[in-house]
């Protein structure tokens, strides 16, 4: 079975069995065996606010494709975006609602989806002369939206530029920084940022 990991809040479930040997599984965690009963009853845990505790759902002869009748109890929206590299090494991160991140957007019907993560890379940042170097881990959280309850799947690119020009932070999406971070310094900014990042960074190695 393939492995889905997705994050609430600083909380995660992993659909899968457990590796020890990655880091970010020596958090405390709880065990479930898959089944429609279990995967209901943390759907519901999530949207009535009581999920508070890591969860290794292990596979189950009783269904096959856990993850997939996860999705079945929330709206599903597909992302995409970008770690940027400069030229000089540096990495472009983006401020949203007080939290650094990396700038990412969701993907239009009928568009491509690195098409869409160069797209929206460009219109939060102003980014020009981007190109894709490699694919990099998807990432799945979940939020809530008004009345609706969302898992967002990400989907991230490594890309690099040797743009030099001012950079152009979106505003009307809520906006207010996009920044040049040194590599150095980077572990920094990402203490602000969400779990679902930290677990991206951690993941594609490459700060």
């Amino acid at each position: 079975m393939q492995k889905y990991k997705v994050f609430i809040n600083d909380w995660w479930i992993l659909f899968g069995e457990l590796d020890e040997s990655q880091g970010s599984y020596t958090q405390e965690y709880g065990v479930l065996d898959a089944n429609k009963n279990s995967i209901f009853n943390l759907a519901e845990m999530i949207k009535t606010g009581s999920f508070d505790q890591n969860i290794v759902l292990n596979p189950s002869v009783d269904i096959l494709e856990p993850f997939e009748e996860f999705l079945k109890y929330f709206l599903v929206l597909e992302a995409a975006g970008g770690i940027v590299q400069h030229a000089d090494t540096r990495y472009l991160m983006i401020k949203r609602f007080g939290v650094w991140d990396f700038p990412k957007g969701k993907i239009e019907i009928g568009e491509q989806i690195s098409e869409a993560a160069l797209r929206e890379v460009q219109e939060e940042t102003g980014v020009e002369n981007l190109r894709i170097s490699q694919e990099l881990p998807t990432v799945y959280h979940i939020y809530r939206y008004q009345s609706q309850w969302i898992v967002k799947r990400t989907y991230w690119f490594f890309m690099q530029s040797d743009f030099d020009g001012d950079l152009k932070p979106q505003l009307e999406e809520d906006i207010h920084e996009a920044v040049w971070v040194p590599k150095a310094e980077i572990s920094t900014y990402l203490e602000n940022t969400y779990s679902s990042l930290k677990e991206l960074a951690q993941k594609s190695a490459l700060f």
